[in-house]
């Protein structure tokens, strides 16, 4: 199993390194990483040394199964920046243009793998989580992009083997088997695979608030599926959510006052607030977690978090290592 660590192209991140791929380099090798999971998107690549880069995590756009659904959805007064970051793009053509870029980018870095979100939850649903569509109608309009994109490429297949990702909103949750199943259904392509993301799960569930409770549910719902899934999880998003109560105390939230006045930046600062809340990102300390890497024996474990310095990030790969290997 590799071992890798999160990374994005960001000065939120690379800052943490004085934007030095030496220092993260050095960093890998303290952590005995054996290479960088790294955000890209259609933008071009700078000067990367692909030799760490082992796989990357594709763009998610919020709202793209709404645009797909209702095409007028790209017709709405907005900026151009913001119908980017909404939607992947001005039109249909357009979000599979940016998606194709970005598995070049991915196919340029000679990548193991990348990884996609499956699922649909625009800013204001983040606090009402109300929703006028079911996780087949997001499981249906995913594959149906999907299976348009990857048809550009020579024999139908993606450039690069796609990882499909769960999350708590509606999509690909993992909690029903029957969906993960007629999602791999709906496929025209055989180059993917599924990566677990463990905290993202615990949310889905909104039942855990320890750390041992929240093993145990993992395991549980992993129970509840057939070994050809278990089988078809080749990567892992390794880190701990103890949202449970926040998650069904928040069910009734709403928008905050003024919502629809602020502007797009404020909005998101606003949504992301909540979703720091919902998915935490910490390190699991407890050796149990590693009975769900025995359950899955993923061919790859990326240790997740979220840090604005170095010593926290740091800190929270030493601590997780410790409860893995320890």
């Amino acid at each position: 199993m590799k071992e890798l660590m999160n990374l994005s192209l960001y000065e939120s991140d690379m800052g943490m390194f004085d934007s030095n791929w030496d220092l993260i380099r050095n960093f890998l090798v303290r952590h005995d990483l054996d290479g960088v999971e790294l955000f890209v998107d259609s933008s071009p690549l700078p000067d990367i040394p692909v030799d760490i880069i082992e796989s990357v995590h594709l763009p998610y756009w919020m709202g793209r199964h709404r645009a797909w659904t209702d095409p007028s959805a790209f017709s709405q007064e907005m900026e151009e920046f913001e119908k980017v970051y909404v939607f992947g793009g001005g039109s249909k053509a357009e979000v599979i243009d940016n998606f194709c870029a970005s598995l070049e980018n991915a196919a340029k870095l000679d990548v193991s793998y990348g990884v996609f979100h499956v699922s649909y939850a625009e800013m204001e649903q983040v606090f009402t989580r109300c929703f006028d569509c079911t996780d087949h109608d997001v499981l249906q309009t995913t594959a149906d992009f999907l299976n348009e994109a990857v048809s550009r490429y020579p024999g139908g297949e993606p450039p690069v083997r796609l990882f499909f990702e769960n999350l708590w909103w509606p999509g690909l949750t993992f909690l029903e088997p029957m969906n993960v199943e007629h999602f791999a259904d709906m496929l025209d392509f055989d180059n993917w695979a599924f990566i677990l993301d463990t905290g993202h799960l615990m949310n889905a569930t909104m039942r855990c608030e320890n750390e041992d409770c929240a093993i145990d549910v993992v395991l549980d719902v992993l129970s509840a599926h057939s070994d050809e899934f278990i089988e078809k999880i080749e990567g892992m998003h390794f880190h701990c959510s103890l949202s449970g109560e926040y998650m069904r105390s928040s069910l009734e939230m709403g928008v905050p006052e003024g919502f629809d006045e602020m502007s797009f930046h404020e909005r998101l600062i606003s949504t992301i607030g909540v979703l720091e809340q919902m998915d935490h990102h910490m390190p699991f300390t407890s050796n149990r977690c590693r009975e769900i890497i025995n359950l899955v024996s993923p061919a790859f474990l990326t240790h997740e978090f979220i840090s604005t310095d170095l010593s926290s990030l740091d800190e929270k790969i030493a601590t997780q290592k410790r409860a893995l290997h320890g």
